[in-house]
């Protein structure tokens, strides 16, 4: 629910006795042009509205007040370009609620008075004849080095969860952009959360949006983060349609599907979730929506024509944000993306761009998947990022499912590609990029579960719940690099300051995280395949001659990664072996 003037905003909100908190007033200055709330909409700046348009508007130079040509407008379905006036028209489809533009590169992103967070949509009125909504763009020099910060699912179902987000998580983010400022990196940062910001908790969207507004940085500039919708974020206290149930979403975040272009960057958010049945839980909403996961037709027509509004895209770079993963399709269920006409289709439109790059959340652990049957015009395979999530295992300890630290990634654009990315830990240092275990290890606690990374099968919990294990292990160093994928990555053995030996990694699927699986069990109480996941492979194992990994002395591990996309070499070391759950 947002009004277009204060006065009656306020006069809503007073009637109904509802929050204010986060509604967001039009800022009325712009051009002095016929037009508005009162009146007949026949004209603007010059362009004659057209019979039977619905929506309709200018959008201007902030500062020379004079309309801006060929910037794409949508309401959600399709797309019109403003004329060399500034103006766009049209009529917009019956079930439109906002009428928004993909804001060009050489424009600020305009961010609300209150809050400072995006605000490139204004609702649309249905109830007026031609609802008329103005945009007024501040112009920049183009952001050809900028930053993306990535947040996976914070997914906050009470109070004293959205205080961790909002004092753990949010204070990390800032802080490594202050520090990285101070040293000439991290410029022009953006964020962007990955879905499910809440957890089935209608509740707690005015915690949860406030604790991401008015991020100033120590520069004076504001962080802004843009949303992205989850599965727990489409509202199960409605029960008719997925379109109903993203109502809320729409009200406290803006449209779901949208686009901006910084740089030579095209970045693309949106909602591959589609809800089809609510079923009871435990949650503040006493629901939950099953789903599958994947694109309408509809919304595959929007993405193309989204697309389509990119010049020189094989000279661009594209980033598609969305929830659920999409690797390599599935033909049902909402775990992956569906195995549908609009998988092949959907990889095959991001494919012209020179880089393309899929930025996921949901699994609440990490994974990089490389497309490697659909390369893009920079001959790049499209990589797909998924995310481990900001809450980790639900905020029940300070680690994803798998052992990987509750966090955000950061990526560096320069131009069109990526030149570097890293995952950080909300609570950890930027170095800290993996944990190395002693292969012959068995744990227990104090349920009295016993745990063997060697052992094909280990089970816990009342429900005998297995964690896979894996022979390779047996005697073996094994290395935990959370953000590694098959591809870019060499893991060697030094000791002594002399190289010994290579890393092999282990097939995804074939193991778990042993330990963290023991702390779930025996510690947390866990008592469901969840706490077990073997998805993702992080694992990578070393034979010293010894066959003793406890006994050895000297030793470091050094694992590089390449950045596909610009070369770029990060190495990353450990040489202590982690031996009990106090790092989860």
């Amino acid at each position: 629910m947002k009004a277009t003037r204060f006065l009656s905003l306020m006069a809503i909100c007073a009637a109904l006795t509802v929050s204010c908190e986060w509604f967001k007033p039009d800022n009325p200055d712009g051009p002095d042009v016929p037009g508005g709330e009162d009146e007949q909409v026949d004209e603007i700046n010059g362009t004659k509205i057209e019979e039977g348009m619905t929506a309709c508007g200018l959008v201007y130079d902030a500062k020379t007040k004079q309309g801006i040509p060929d910037v794409p407008v949508t309401d959600g379905y399709a797309y019109v370009k403003t004329d060399a006036n500034g103006v766009y028209q049209m009529k917009a489809n019956r079930y439109c609620r906002v009428v928004y533009l993909s804001v060009p590169a050489a424009y600020r992103i305009p961010l609300d008075e209150k809050n400072h967070q995006p605000w490139f949509y204004r609702s649309f009125d249905k109830s007026k004849g031609v609802d008329r909504n103005d945009f007024a763009l501040e112009p920049q020099a183009v952001e050809n080095n900028f930053t993306l910060i990535m947040i996976g699912d914070p997914q906050c179902q009470n109070d004293s969860q959205a205080e961790r987000y909002k004092n753990e998580t949010v204070p990390a983010m800032i802080n490594t952009l202050n520090n990285a400022h101070s040293a000439g990196k991290y410029p022009n940062a953006y964020g962007v959360t990955l879905g499910d910001i809440v957890f089935d908790s209608t509740n707690m969207w005015d915690k949860m949006m406030g604790s991401m507004s008015n991020l100033k940085l120590a520069d004076g500039s504001y962080f802004p983060i843009f949303q992205c919708i989850g599965n727990h974020d489409h509202n199960s206290l409605v029960k008719s349609n997925d379109y109903e149930a993203t109502e809320k979403y729409v009200e406290m975040c803006g449209p779901t599907d949208y686009s901006f272009d910084r740089g030579k960057a095209h970045v693309i958010v949106m909602d591959d979730i589609m809800v089809t049945s609510v079923s009871s839980n435990s949650s503040p909403n006493k629901a939950t929506w099953s789903y599958n996961a994947g694109f309408s037709k509809v919304q595959y027509n929007w993405l193309a024509a989204d697309i389509a509004n990119v010049e020189n895209i094989s000279d661009k770079v594209v980033f598609l944000c969305m929830h659920i993963p999409v690797r390599g399709g599935a033909s049902s269920g909402g775990s992956t993306f569906n195995n549908n006409a609009y998988y092949a289709d959907m990889l095959k439109l991001l494919k012209g761009f020179k880089e393309a790059h899929l930025m996921i959340g949901h699994t609440h652990y990490p994974q990089n998947y490389i497309h490697k049957g659909y390369k893009c015009a920079g001959g790049q395979p499209i990589y797909e990022h998924i995310h481990g999530a900001a809450c980790g295992s639900w905020w029940s300890c300070d680690s994803n499912v798998t052992g990987a630290p509750n966090g955000y990634s950061v990526y560096e654009i320069e131009g069109n590609t990526v030149k570097n990315w890293v995952a950080l830990g909300s609570k950890t240092s930027q170095t800290y990029q993996m944990r190395v275990y002693d292969g012959d290890q068995i744990y227990n606690g104090s349920k009295g579960y016993e745990y063997a990374w060697f052992r094909a099968s280990n089970v816990g919990g009342s429900s005998n719940i297995t964690a896979k294990g894996n022979a390779a292990l047996k005697n073996a160093f094994v290395a935990e690099i959370w953000n590694d994928d098959d591809t870019n990555w060499t893991v060697e053995m030094w000791q002594n300051g002399a190289k010994i030996g290579d890393f092999k990694r282990l097939a995804n699927g074939s193991c778990c995280n042993i330990c963290i699986s023991s702390y779930y069990f025996n510690e947390l109480g866990k008592n469901t395949d969840t706490w077990v996941n073997k998805t993702a492979s992080h694992y990578w194992y070393f034979v010293p001659a010894s066959a003793k990994p406890a006994s050895e002395k000297g030793w470091e591990v050094r694992a590089t990664q390449t950045i596909p996309t610009s070369g770029v070499q990060n190495l990353y070391t450990c040489s202590t072996l982690t031996t009990d759950y106090s790092q989860f």
